[in-house]
């Protein structure tokens, strides 16, 4: 089932979708925007920090949107800050170029922005598939099944 009418999309670290999911609690170590990938932090039972491209194998999921009075500066979770993180079910995303329902998906950072990526064999996030087409700049699902 999805919210939203066919041609309303959503925003990057949105829940898709009412589909089976799991969203666990972590505390933002260094600051996290919505949308972004995130691995586990300094305190690994209890942090998660944004991935960069070489985290690659330890992304454990994305972190989602919640609303909260968006900070005048910085990420927009600050540093501590208790935020949710999608690590199985789907989420909309921000393409960084064109995707394929059904690609794997890999992250890009371009200018500090996470953006998401058809993957290479070398570059795929376990777990994590495409289930829109688009292009650059577009918001599409994935799926994360960990």
């Amino acid at each position: 089932m999805n919210w939203y009418r066919d041609n309303e999309k959503g925003f990057a670290g949105m829940k898709a979708d009412a589909t089976l999911d799991v969203c666990d609690s972590f505390a933002s170590e260094g600051g996290i925007d919505a949308g972004e990938a995130v691995i586990r932090g300094t305190d690994k039972a209890k942090q998660v920090k944004t991935a960069t491209t070489s985290d690659i194998a330890k992304i454990i999921g994305i972190a989602l949107h919640t609303h909260k009075e968006i900070p005048a500066t910085g990420k927009y979770y600050e540093e501590g800050y208790c935020l949710p993180v999608m690590t199985f079910g789907d989420v909309y995303v921000k393409a960084g170029g064109d995707v394929t329902a059904g690609d794997k998906v890999s992250i890009a950072i371009v200018d500090e922005e996470m953006t998401y990526v058809k993957a290479t064999s070398s570059n795929a996030i376990e777990g994590f598939t495409f289930l829109d087409s688009g292009s650059e700049g577009e918001i599409v699902r994935v799926r994360i099944r960990k």
